[in-house]
């Protein structure tokens, strides 16, 4: 949901690490090298600003804390773009960059103004272009039905609410899913390996194992350098890398092992690392992520969503956004997060009803898992209830197959069905359930009522996408977070920067000379709600932003000011 928080001092973003700033002339300090443009973090936003500089003829240098990546190499690989892409071409989707504003404007509300947004999709092509020509591959067929995540083989789907916008936009698949991700799971870097690659050949400079503590400005207050803590490479080296690896993919399967690997991990960083310093003669781009790792600011600022598994890598503390908070830059939307809940595969299930344990409905239940996963945590306590009656539970069961499903997501779905309850009359199962029966029947009524078109759906749910839940016996799946299938979480929240350049924004509008931020360090295009592959997409783009001014700036060039016509960040939201 939507969130007002924001934070302008440091003190006010705990468990960063992150130092006031060190205000010095260049020339009064020693650095251990110099740089156009520095980038911190090196996931989708990262790399992407990183090249982008490159390609244009800057001295680049990635600076991050592990081995590069971040949880974009965590992720489903999934960017999301559209308006006529190579692939969408190649696969006969028709899409056009006013159809995908249409649609996504839902998606994205006021988080940036509508003229970014258009740019966002206008530019969208042009991006997935820029992946591909920087080694990101695309060979699979299209997958054309709605499903959490495509089976092996396909590169285009429908990753959001495309199906359910059709009053404004005509429905496109907009997923492109990079080649690589391995056959029976979700996870792996298929999109960024390939663009890490690239950027090394280009030039950029790796400084791996190395977290910037503070940045360094001089008395006029532009932003000249950062300041790190550096591990060493050789064995200890060696023992980092292996530690953060073990922590990032822990954190998907088991968190409370990922949590001891990062102790010893923190325990290493404080015993072996000595501080360093890089001059950037262009402007410092921060792209390290959010901060949904961080202990501390998570129970401060998304105390609804604790119970959801933070999905993340180490290096997702808040450090990004707080280095611009260090300096007078403004964090927004601080409250704001998606959590996910998928229910398809099968297929069928988004067809039932989902309450909460008071027996009413919340959400259109054909919508992306998003949209039901965070109303479901910030609304409704974490509580998720599917309801069938036996066509429809039977209907599921045949359609659950390893054809339409990855092996991860069928597993899932078979332990959740294993835990279904089932009574005869909605009056029993409710009594197991220990829902009010009067509520879950009334609810039921005018859900079937809706999916017969005899009323209109409450949540927007059109009939072809219902079934009426009539002939016992009838069937309870408890998907609430805890149960069933994995509820993760990401924050969304970020630096207010300029939506013309990507510069850090003060408090009052006016740009932080050489400093830049993009993805999840920012507030962008994902920063109201999210859908698969929005994130990468938005990285891409604001990195791309932000690698652009930052060459821009080392070369003299004058930059635009803020306009307060398309800078939809100007005021909290």
């Amino acid at each position: 949901m939507a969130s007002e928080t924001t934070a302008t001092q440091l003190d006010q973003l705990p468990g960063t690490g992150v130092e006031p700033p060190l205000i010095a002339e260049a020339d009064s300090l020693n650095w251990n090298d110099s740089f156009d443009v520095i980038v911190v973090g090196l996931g989708a936003a990262g790399v992407s600003s990183a090249i982008e500089a490159a390609d244009r003829g800057a001295r680049v240098a990635f600076i991050d804390r592990f081995e590069g990546g971040g949880t974009t190499a965590r992720s489903g690989s999934v960017m999301y773009a559209g308006g006529g892409t190579a692939l969408q071409r190649r696969l006969g989707v028709e899409d056009t960059p006013d159809n995908m504003f249409n649609c996504l404007r839902h998606e994205v509300q006021d988080a940036v103004s509508e003229a970014t947004l258009r740019r966002f999709c206008t530019d969208s092509p042009a991006n997935f272009d820029f992946v591909t020509a920087n080694g990101t591959r695309y060979s699979g067929t299209l997958f054309p039905n709605k499903t959490s995540y495509p089976v092996h083989g396909h590169s285009l789907y429908y990753s959001g609410n495309e199906l359910i916008y059709t009053q404004d936009a005509k429905p496109a698949h907009r997923g492109h899913l990079a080649d690589g991700i391995k056959r029976f799971t979700a996870f792996g870097p298929a999109f960024i390996g390939p663009l890490i690659k690239s950027a090394l050949k280009k030039g950029v400079t790796p400084i791996r194992r190395t977290r910037v503590t503070r940045l360094i400005k001089n008395n006029n207050g532009e932003i000249i350098g950062v300041e790190a803590m550096q591990v060493p490479g050789g064995w200890t080296g060696l023992k980092h890398k292996v530690l953060s690896t073990l922590a990032s993919y822990a954190q998907i399967y088991f968190a409370p092992a990922a949590r001891g690997y990062r102790k010893k991990l923190f325990a290493l960083e404080q015993r072996c690392a000595h501080p360093v310093r890089y001059r950037a003669g262009g402007g410092v781009v921060l792209a390290a992520g959010g901060f949904i790792l961080n202990k501390e600011m998570t129970a401060r600022y998304l105390p609804d969503f604790q119970r959801a598994l933070k999905l993340g890598t180490t290096g997702d503390t808040g450090a990004g956004i707080a280095l611009g908070v260090s300096v007078g830059g403004v964090a927004q939307r601080l409250g704001t997060a998606t959590a996910w809940r998928f229910i398809n595969p099968p297929q069928d299930w988004p067809k039932a009803a989902i309450v909460n344990l008071q027996g009413k409905r919340y959400v259109n239940e054909a919508m992306y898992g998003a949209v039901i996963g965070t109303r479901m945590m910030a609304e409704n306590n974490g509580e998720c209830i599917l309801i069938m009656d036996k066509p429809l539970f039977e209907s599921s069961l045949a359609n659950l197959n390893l054809k339409s499903s990855r092996l991860v997501t069928w597993m899932q779905a078979k332990t959740a069905v294993r835990t279904a309850k089932s009574a005869a009359t909605l009056d029993e199962l409710a009594a197991r359930l220990k829902i009010d029966g009067q509520q879950l029947k009334l609810t039921i009524e005018h859900y079937n009522a809706a999916a017969r078109g005899e009323r209109q759906d409450e949540f927007g749910k059109a009939p072809g996408d219902m079934q009426t839940i009539t002939q016992g016996p009838f069937y309870a799946i408890n998907m609430s977070v805890g149960k069933g299938d994995i509820t993760s979480v990401i924050s969304l929240g970020g630096l207010k920067v300029c939506e013309q350049t990507g510069s850090v924004l003060d408090a009052d509008n006016q740009p932080i000379p050489g400093l830049f931020a993009a993805g999840r360090s920012a507030i962008g295009v994902a920063s109201n709600a999210y859908v698969s592959g929005l994130s990468i997409a938005d990285g891409v783009f604001s990195g791309r932003r932000a690698g652009q001014y930052a060459w821009q700036r080392a070369q003299g060039t004058q930059q635009p000011q803020p306009d307060a016509t398309a800078r939809g960040t100007a005021q909290p939201a």
